[in-house]
């Protein structure tokens, strides 16, 4: 039995010039006395409840959810260094500055490796493993910076945080010799089959992925990417609309701090409530958003409707739109399956109507972009 209280987070192992961390193996049963846990727990599982039960009840609420990815993809990046926006995200990589593409192509691979989990967990029925992060890692590496770290695999050499080298580093992880039987270990507890709460339980998951780091490059993301993959193994959501990068970046000092702080200090209390109270603000923010997108969906059905004898061409626009918010002249041709020439007048009337906003200022290859539904999301 671990007690959270008490927790001891590990040992270290000489390496010469330096030591590297070997964490306490998680795969036991847990207890906590904490009433700041249980007070946290229960108003994160509410709100965690309230949005998977408003989620069912949104229509087209998939469409909504795309957009939602999309800012968790740029804020959980943005953790990692790149500096892109959301529209740039967006944007065709041909139309981006040289020096964005790198950041863009990291953001969309992101969003690629989060839909492959989501498709593997929801239609593949496939269980959360420890295989699941190194299928899931594979696609977030493809053709990006790291593509030569071993994309799909488990570090066979030893990796560092902060620092020029494992002596200066801010921590060391644990060595190979030790890191796959605590993957092993961590597999285990994921499938452990005694009652514990699943905020709590992914909270520690989430902790020993980021303490082992088990591959080269890319541990940050996959380690976020985690969380609502196993909420929607664990049936805790229906759809996957819980995100927790935005509040992790928004306090992103404060997050590496309480990892830390369990890791030097033996605070696996201050961790769990930080992780407690982010899920709280999450499933908040994500009600917030889905309800914001339904009144601006609301504003454009008014908007369409005073249009008259374009009100049915400019409805069929705005709609592709949703899914597409950032879109060329022809991209919007072979979404709606309308004429050129009529995209282009209709997108000019909603330029000119300040609906559509043109990102490039380019005469031609031009890229809109649909402002006030993209900052519902933001």
């Amino acid at each position: 039995m671990i007690r959270v209280e008490k927790f001891n987070p590990g040992t270290y192992r000489n390496q010469g010039d330096y030591k590297s961390f070997i964490p306490t193996p998680v795969n036991d049963s847990w207890s906590w006395q904490s009433a700041r846990i249980n007070h946290l727990l229960s108003l994160a599982s509410s709100e965690l409840g309230g949005l998977d039960t408003y989620s069912e009840l949104i229509p087209d609420i998939d469409i909504y959810i795309q957009m939602h990815i999309q800012v968790e993809a740029n804020r959980s990046s943005s953790i990692e260094g790149t500096q892109t926006t959301i529209e740039e995200d967006m944007t065709p990589l041909e139309e981006l500055s040289v020096e964005k593409r790198n950041d863009a192509q990291e953001v969309r691979n992101y969003i690629k490796a989060m839909n492959y989990g989501v498709k593997r967990i929801l239609e593949d029925d496939f269980p959360f493993t420890s295989r699941l992060m190194r299928e899931m890692h594979g696609v977030l590496m493809q053709g990006v910076r790291g593509e030569h770290k071993t994309p799909g695999e488990f570090r066979t050499s030893q990796n560092f945080i902060g620092g020029s080298k494992p002596s200066d580093a801010m921590y060391v992880p644990p060595a190979v010799i030790d890191m796959h039987d605590l993957m092993s270990d961590l597999d285990k507890f994921i499938h452990r089959d005694e009652p514990m709460p699943a905020l709590v339980k992914i909270a520690i998951i989430h902790y020993q992925f980021e303490t082992i780091h088990p591959f080269l490059d890319g541990n940050g993301r996959v380690g976020r990417l985690l969380i609502p993959m196993f909420l929607l193994a664990k049936d805790k959501l229906k759809k996957p609309c819980f995100y927790i990068s935005d509040y992790f970046e928004q306090h992103r000092t404060a997050y590496y701090d309480a990892l830390q702080n369990v890791r030097i200090k033996s605070d696996m209390e201050g961790w769990i409530c930080f992780f407690l109270q982010a899920s709280i603000e999450t499933a908040k923010s994500a009600k917030t958003k889905f309800r914001n997108a339904l009144k601006q969906v609301e504003n454009y059905q008014h908007y369409i409707t005073s249009k008259g004898s374009y009100a049915q061409t400019i409805g069929t626009i705005i709609r592709s739109m949703y899914s597409k918010p950032v879109a060329t002249v022809n991209d919007l041709t072979e979404i709606t399956g309308l004429s050129f020439d009529t995209v282009n007048r209709v997108v000019k009337i909603l330029v000119k109507d300040k609906v559509l906003i043109e990102l490039t200022g380019n005469r031609r290859n031009r890229v809109f972009f649909l402002h006030e539904y993209i900052a519902v999301f933001h």
